[in-house]
């Protein structure tokens, strides 16, 4: 197995736990996803379902960042998607 390969075998791991994300906003503005446990992991959407498939692409982006550079990985929270509104 590669390096590369490694990595995105931990990657896609690290996505399957239950980090804590956070869905906010209203149809008129769209909505901001969140992983509080991930520092900077923000992402938007139209939708608050939008929000939440992107935020998945983020978190993948900030794992892959995070592990490139050497730093630990938060453990998850282990609470479910929650959605607020404004």
């Amino acid at each position: 197995m590669t390096a590369e390969t490694e990595r995105e075998a931990r990657i896609a791991e690290l996505l399957q736990r239950p980090y804590r994300k956070v869905i906010r906003g209203e149809p008129v503005e769209g909505y901001l996803g969140e992983v509080p446990e991930l520092p900077g992991c923000l992402t938007a959407g139209a939708t608050d379902v939008e929000a939440l498939e992107n935020l998945r692409e983020a978190m993948a982006v900030w794992f892959e960042w995070a592990l490139a550079a050497g730093h630990p990985i938060p453990e998850p929270a282990g609470a479910p998607v929650s959605r607020e509104q404004r």
